[in-house]
């Protein structure tokens, strides 16, 4: 029976390659509604323009399954069909109501199931424009999600959406909101406005601020600091110094906003903290030669001179996880508050690095 910090390790292991799948926004917020049992919670917003990057690369046998619609824990019932029955007619009622209730904006939704457990109900439409959250059993509600076009809010939402057009503005590209998505729970309202290419901004309506965002950039508009070490670092792990960047992206996160700039047609990135320039990832999807571990005991001495340079981490004291099969590397330090770094595999056979990132907590 593995320990419990075996167990830690195998889990990150089994995340490579790295899952990078975008997804709509509300479908990952209700199944952080299920998951946590009511709670809805704010999901952290990994956007990606590279799906391609971990398709083909490695075969490894088990990935890190994102919370992408998966069913309950617990077994579920759905019920949808055109005939109504008692049921069916309460809680699509109530649906209606709680949207108008918690919105304060009148607008007909047409509910058409019911999923549940034993401690959750979820309503939705057919398409997911709208869902609401019961409580098992009860039509006390827990959450709310509400599709809205721009034309259909009242007044008191204009300011709203003049915050999210300033927050879009910075980026110098037309901003033209058709929709936007309304989320209530007990302890928070948002109004989420999203534009093409994965970017999106959410206003908290109780201080009509932006709390959460993930922006485009032409990256000659991106911060130039930021833009200058994510090209040292890409230098130093390609080994080349003709490479530039077409997209520059600018994200939230809990811990430091970071800058994330990728070149989209030669497959290749670096991510960036917005305040401190660490680098917390750089990759190449193509096959680096002079970058070579032939076994798990040259994890680290391979990798040691280019993490100090890139990254700034000594990884002296630390131990390599994995192996090829796994599709790359987990290194590990038991000093605290020493970062976990992944390090990702092109090629199993050969062993040649595709990227070397600073593992999220």
């Amino acid at each position: 029976m593995p320990s419990r910090d075996e167990q830690i390790v195998l889990e990150e292991l089994n995340q490579f390659p790295e899952q990078l799948l975008s997804r709509e926004r509300s479908q990952a917020i209700l199944e952080g509604v299920r998951k946590e049992g009511g709670r809805l919670q704010k999901v952290n917003k990994r956007r990606v323009y590279y799906g391609w990057m971990a398709k083909g690369l490695i075969t490894c046998g088990l990935l890190l399954g994102f919370f992408w619609m998966k069913p309950f824990s617990d077994p579920v019932e759905s019920t949808s069909g055109a005939a109504l029955t008692p049921e069916e007619q309460k809680y699509f009622a109530a649906a209606q109501q709680a949207i108008t209730t918690a919105s304060g904006i009148e607008k007909n939704f047409t509910f058409a199931e019911i999923e549940k457990n034993e401690e959750s109900f979820v309503v939705l439409t057919k398409d997911e424009e709208a869902w609401v959250y019961f409580k098992a059993d009860t039509t006390e509600v827990i959450a709310v999600k509400a599709t809205f076009a721009i034309h259909e809010l009242t007044e008191p939402y204009q300011k709203y959406v003049e915050t999210a057009r300033e927050a879009y503005r910075v980026t110098k590209q037309p901003v033209n909101f058709e929709t936007t998505e309304f989320y209530k729970r007990k302890d928070i309202a948002i109004l989420s406005f999203d534009l093409d290419q994965d970017q999106d901004v959410d206003v908290d309506l109780s201080t009509n601020k932006v709390i959460d965002y993930t922006l485009n950039y032409n990256p000659k508009d991106a911060d130039q600091k930021s833009l200058d070490i994510a090209q040292k670092a890409l230098t130093r792990f390609t080994n080349k110094n003709d490479l530039s960047f077409t997209l520059a992206v600018k994200s939230s996160d809990e811990k430091e906003d970071r800058w994330t700039f990728h070149n989209e047609q030669e497959r290749y990135e670096v991510e960036v903290g917005a305040k401190t320039g660490q680098v917390y990832d750089v990759r190449h999807v193509t096959e680096h030669k002079h970058i070579i571990i032939k076994s798990i005991d040259e994890a680290i001495p391979v990798t040691k001179p280019l993490i100090q340079d890139i990254f700034g981490i000594d990884t002296t004291g630390y131990k390599a996880y994995g192996g090829k099969d796994w599709g790359g590397y987990i290194l590990r330090s038991d000093t605290p508050g020493k970062p976990r770094l992944s390090i990702k595999l092109f090629d199993r056979d050969v062993g040649t690095i595709y990227g070397i990132g600073i593992e999220r907590d």
